[in-house]
């Protein structure tokens, strides 16, 4: 892991680490956020669980994917978790009647942005897509040149 990476995956993840210990100590306060989007999702879905409960959760998450992005686990796996409990955050702060500031929109639009990157940052390795599109070229050369041999050994002789 570099330099850079090891310290800044620590620094993104106390935000989200702090913003889920306040989610699970007080899940009342953030229960107020979370309400209105259960409330649409309620509509689609029957859901028998309560705004505290998601917000408890939530906060539970971010808690543990944000452990483990500090010490450098699983960081595409916990940043996408981070992502997608801090999602619940800002959509559901946008849905409620309380108007957010444009300040606390703005910092939570840039911890989703910073987790977002640590998500697809594969620590200068290739990733997934890439390793199997190299893998199945090399597997078709392989099969021509096998193929070629084969034929090299068994062609035919001239009439």
């Amino acid at each position: 892991m570099s330099l850079v990476r090891f310290i800044a995956r620590p620094m993104l993840a106390s935000a989200y680490i702090g913003n889920g210990i306040a989610r699970v100590r007080n899940p009342h306060a953030a229960a107020k956020s979370v309400a209105p989007l259960l409330s649409l999702v309620k509509k689609q879905v029957d859901l028998p669980v309560e705004a505290e409960t998601v917000a408890r959760i939530t906060g539970a998450a971010q808690v543990a994917a944000g452990s483990l992005l500090a010490i450098g686990r699983f960081p595409r796996l916990s940043s996408t978790v981070l992502v997608g409990t801090y999602l619940i955050d800002v959509v559901g702060q946008q849905l409620s009647s309380e108007s957010a500031s444009k300040d606390s929109l703005l910092a939570k639009t840039s911890l989703l942005g910073g987790a977002l990157l640590a998500s697809v940052d594969t620590a200068g390795k290739p990733g997934l897509a890439w390793r199997a599109q190299h893998a199945a070229e090399d597997l078709w050369r392989n099969v021509e040149r096998t193929s070629a041999k084969a034929l090299d050994t068994v062609s035919l002789p001239n009439r």
